[in-house]
């Protein structure tokens, strides 16, 4: 009997940019009166590394028999 070893990969969508793989950070100095885009700054993602999304790989056996 022989057992090989398969990896699945799994997509996961980035919590932190939720897939866009940017993030907009708001200026501390700044009017409240201008709008949220006028007075943030965009960042790339640090979480998923500007990609989006995560690849977990599953670890599964599976078992193979040979007659």
């Amino acid at each position: 009997m022989v057992k090989l070893k398969k990896h699945r990969m799994k997509v996961v969508i980035c919590d932190t940019c939720h897939g866009n793989g940017y993030v907009r950070v708001a200026k501390i100095d700044g009017d409240p009166s201008l709008d949220f885009r006028d007075r943030s700054e965009v960042h790339q993602c640090w979480d998923c590394d500007s990609e989006g999304e995560f690849y977990i790989a599953d670890d599964e056996k599976i078992k193979v028999t040979i007659n």
